[in-house]
């Protein structure tokens, strides 16, 4: 039983050491499926270079990024990002994505949820569901596995 054992832990640690395959999907590739959303984005900033941005509103680290982009006027100027809300399961963030693509005026409900701690929240219209399943499919196939998730566009 302990030869098992031993066995069993030998192989358990040769294989964790296996290097792992990453897939990255190639820039232009990336850009071409980004394409594909870009009129759901949200756009900030006024810079000539572009960045794309999956973000989840309620996510500790999408709200420091958007903060650290807020408060800096020369982070404003030189880039434009482009925004994708894409919720994280585990926080529950679908009534907050929802209140954000649902509102007149997209860019400061997403600034007040996100830096003002604003609890905005709405049921998603069928046009918002549209919206977010469209940044969803090109989230998973882009492999966004963390946010904030940024790909700047050159």
């Amino acid at each position: 039983m302990k030869f098992l054992f031993l066995l069993y832990f030998i192989i358990h640690i040769a294989y964790a050491n296996e290097p792992h395959k990453s897939s990255v999907v190639p820039y232009e590739l990336s850009i071409k499926e980004l394409v594909n959303i870009q009129n759901s984005a949200i756009l900030y900033g006024s810079g000539e270079k572009m960045v794309h941005v999956f973000l989840d509103p309620l996510c500790p680290y999408s709200r420091k990024f958007l903060a650290t982009i807020a408060n800096s006027k020369n982070m404003l100027e030189k880039y434009s990002y482009a925004i994708y809300l894409y919720s994280i399961p585990r926080l529950h963030s679908q009534k907050s994505v929802a209140a954000v693509y649902d509102s007149s005026q997209p860019l400061n409900t997403l600034l007040d949820i996100m830096l003002q701690d604003a609890k905005l929240e709405s049921e998603p219209s069928v046009t918002t569901q549209k919206t977010v399943h469209s940044i969803a499919e090109v989230a998973r196939h882009l492999h966004v596995n963390k946010r904030p998730f940024l790909l700047v566009q050159e």
